[in-house]
């Protein structure tokens, strides 16, 4: 380049002297240098001059937002600290009520219905790494957390290794006096050993641990009592099909036994808040009547018509979908080889000639015109070896079954009989979600990364510019952790109203969008940066982006674990108080504000998994750095507090939460490619080979699909091969509280408005109310007084229709 050339040529940040050569600005943040005389002339974007004096330095704009939003927030908890202590001297307008819901709030929370008396577990006693407390779910979790703990120890260990490497060459004329085991001219090949090292250790634990985990469901599955190995779920029928012994006289006929009973999934997403205040009113009349707090605390408001409610029931139309329950493990196999016959018999085409009269219903039509393949016509073909009518419901409709999942992970709210696209939202969600984090990392933290390169170029800062600097660096760091922290809010509410039919399902998904979320909102700025940088030819070096991601990473914990109390807590003490002062609430409406929040486990996967990649982020960048070796001891501490505090939330702090499905924990195994990946560029940057780059992206895409695969196989591995049980479905569904009748909203409100002997009336399943099902689950034995209660909500007969037909039998 010609001399002449070379303030054309100077990088960013920098000035050219009189002899041409290219000096760092003074100004920390100056984009255009005018000399160390002049000052700086324009700053980095989001930046401006403090002055126009040449002395005046760039202050960051987004910092000025910053304090503005921290002060009001600051004012507004500084104001509601202040209201709850004015709450606080007044005198208590409903004591009863308040005294009764905290009641409530402690018998939702996780009990030991094994023992007499049904206490909470023993902290100190309970190994939730092999006690299955709420199902496998939070089993998988905390053996999750135990191996992050291991991990990060022998990292941590290697990486002090790293740190005396260096001083095995020096010998006695070292930092650290040791004996001269490696010769300097081996310095090279001991890095590349120690990089591939680190690899080699953490890729080992990480499958043993997927295998361990796979292993846990394994033995979960072969030895455990779950309800899903007594039912099928079925599907097919019109949306008029709402009459349970219609369905079960269906499967009846085919099967040639008799079924436990059948749970149908009505379409209620209209009606959700007539059904959840119907649900509460009953399970209220039940306290009041069994004694548990007396009717004063009831609500005052008048009841309405049963015959009201009941043509409201008798509307709700069916999803399609039907949960059989069987008495014996061996009728669900016969019943399930006995569909796939039908089903064969089915695609082959019907027997006798289509009724098309039959049904006037146009909504049920579409059934009828079963598409058998790609060319088949609309309508169906006699067969001679297709099944009979018989077969088929009401003549018409072929009915398909396949596995059920566990009850207590079902979302009945969301079946309907038109689901629509709702994953859309989700997906619109993740895509403006990222779309944010970019602008926002472009626009306004990428300038801080520049800045902060800016810095590191002077050789001594003034005091001024080193409190500027670190305040610079302070405030994106928080911002990125409170970003964190809305994003996965606005992704799990987002799953939330998106449909998922089952729980495992809309967790999986969100952990999935919202760890994919928060690592790119993490590092976004240092990649952006140093796009920035290497179009004037300079790059962001690794000793700032290892100080940088250390700084994001202690940040985005003391977020997280603030928030964990802070939100909890405000949430608490507002509902609290508005107990205690309102003075016509009743016991079924404080009840659902003070009952403790459920266990946040796919959250809590998701804050551990970034946490975990930022780690790997940093080692692989600088794996010799101090800041890489106190992220890695900083991250084994934390996991171990993690540990500690999470066992007590689920034992101690929040209600009782079953989760039975291994899938979130499978969801897990996937995504561990990330940080595996991550590290595997520690030991690329050492081996890689320059003459032949396509080598390098290779063998990165190679550990990356190992990893799938091995994911992958150490599930097929696994796989449980169950035999059949010979304990029938009464005595497994007694060791739970919840099963496929009294978790259905719907079919429990229409047992107890139709009763009868084969539909019998039964309590609705709701945290803190397992006593309503008698057995272990009650406090004592009362099942004569439980039994009359039942009796008393099912008493009242369906007025307006005939009082010779129950609306169940209707079809």
């Amino acid at each position: 380049m010609a001399a002449a050339d070379c303030a054309a040529h100077c990088p960013m940040t920098t000035y050219q002297d009189n002899a041409q050569i290219c000096h760092s600005c003074p100004i920390v943040g100056c984009e255009t240098c005018a000399g160390a005389d002049r000052g700086c002339e324009a700053c980095l974007i989001f930046h401006i001059r403090s002055s126009s004096e040449a002395d005046a330095q760039c202050l960051f704009l987004y910092g000025a937002l910053f304090a503005a939003a921290a002060l009001f927030s600051m004012c507004f908890v500084m104001l509601g600290l202040l209201r709850f202590c004015c709450l606080g001297l007044s005198s208590a307008r409903s004591p009863g009520v308040l005294r009764e819901s905290l009641a409530h709030r402690r018998r939702a929370k996780v009990h030991d219905y094994s023992l007499p008396g049904n206490p909470f577990y023993s902290y100190d006693d309970t190994n939730v790494r092999r006690s299955s407390i709420s199902g496998v779910g939070p089993m998988l979790y905390f053996r999750f957390i135990a191996f992050l703990v291991m991990l990060c120890f022998f990292i941590s260990l290697l990486l002090l290794i790293g740190l005396v490497l260096p001083e095995l060459s020096k010998g006695r004329d070292g930092v650290i006096p040791l004996p001269r085991a490696i010769p300097k001219k081996d310095m090279g090949i001991a890095f590349k050993v120690h990089a591939v090292a680190i690899y080699i250790v953490s890729f080992i634990i990480a499958v043993n641990w997927m295998a361990q985990q796979d292993r846990a469901v394994k033995t979960d599955v072969e030895e455990e009592p779950h309800l899903r190995n007594y039912a099928l779920v079925a599907e097919g029928f019109p949306k008029s099909a709402r009459s349970p012994h219609e369905v079960k006289a269906f499967f009846e006929s085919i099967l040639g036994f008799e079924v436990e009973g059948i749970s149908i999934a009505y379409d209620h997403a209209e009606e959700r808040t007539f059904v959840h205040d119907r649900l509460g009113r009953a399970i209220e009349k039940a306290d009041t009547h069994l004694g548990v707090y007396p009717s004063e605390l009831s609500g005052l408001e008048s009841q309405l018509g049963d015959s009201q409610d009941g043509y409201v029931l008798d509307c709700l139309m069916c999803s399609g979908f039907a949960f059989v329950v069987f008495s014996r493990e061996e009728d669900r196999e016969f019943c399930m080889r006995r569909f796939v016959e039908i089903d064969r018999q089915v695609r082959q085409g019907l027997v006798g000639p289509t009724d098309a009269a039959s049904d006037d219903e146009n909504e049920e039509t579409h059934s009828l015109l079963l598409k058998t393949g790609p060319g088949k016509g609309r309508t169906s073909r006699p067969n001679a070896g297709g099944p009979s009518r018989a077969v088929l419901f009401r003549g018409k409709f072929p009915v398909r079954v396949g596995h059920a999942p566990e009850p207590c992970g079902i979302q009945w709210e969301n079946f309907a009989v038109q689901r629509g696209m709702k994953i859309i939202r989700v997906i619109v969600t993740l895509l403006g979600a990222m779309l944010l984090v970019l602008v926002v990392g472009a626009v306004m933290f990428a300038p801080a990364v520049l800045y902060e390169m800016s810095y590191g170029d002077i050789g001594k800062p003034t005091i001024e510019q080193f409190w500027v600097a670190n305040i610079e660096r302070g405030v994106v760091a928080a911002s990125t952790a409170v970003g964190n922290r809305l994003l996965i809010a606005a992704l799990k509410k987002a799953s939330a109203v998106s449909g998922f039919l089952q729980r495992v399902n809309e967790d999986a998904v969100f952990f999935i969008c919202a760890y994919s979320t928060c690592v790119v909102n993490s590092v976004i700025p240092l990649v952006i940066a140093d796009v920035v940088a290497m179009t004037d030819r300079v790059t962001v070096s690794g000793t700032l982006s290892v100080s940088w991601l250390f700084q994001v990473l202690w940040m985005c914990m003391v977020v997280t674990e603030l928030s964990g109390y802070f939100v909890p807590g405000w949430k608490y003490w507002s509902a609290y108080f508005w107990v205690r002062q309102s003075r016509f609430v009743s016991v079924r409406e404080a009840e659902p504000a003070l009952t403790s929040p459920e266990f946040p486990m796919a959250t809590r996967y998701v804050d551990l998994m970034h946490c975990w990649t930022l780690v790997c982020a940093m080692v692989a960048v600088d794996a010799t750095s101090v800041y890489t070796v106190c992220a890695q001891v900083l991250m084994l501490f934390y996991s171990v507090y993690v540990y500690f505090f999470d066992k007590y939330a689920l034992l101690r702090i929040n209600r009782q939460t079953y989760y039975t499905s291994p899938k979130l924990n499978s969801a897990v195994h996937y995504m561990c490619v990330v940080p595996l990946s991550f590290l595997f560029f520690c030991p690329l940057q050492h081996l890689h080979v320059e003459t032949i780059p396509v080598a390098n992206i290779a063998a990165f895409l190679g550990n990356t699909a190992l990893v799938l695969i091995i994911a992958r196989l150490c599930q097929k591995c696994n796989e449980p091969r169950r035999e059949l049980s010979d304990i029938p479905y009464v005595e497994v569904a007694s060791l739970m509280p919840y099963n496929y009748f009294n978790t259905n909203p719907v079919h429990v409100l229409r047992t107890l408005h139709f009763p009868s002997i084969v539909v019998p009336p039964l309590y609705p399943l709701v945290p803190g109310k397992e006593y309503l099902q008698g057995g272990q689950f009650a406090d004592y034995d009362d099942s004569v007084r439980l039994r009359e209660t039942l009796m008393l909500l099912a008493k009242t007969p369906l007025k307006g229709i005939d009082m010779g037909a129950n609306p169940q039998d209707l079809s």
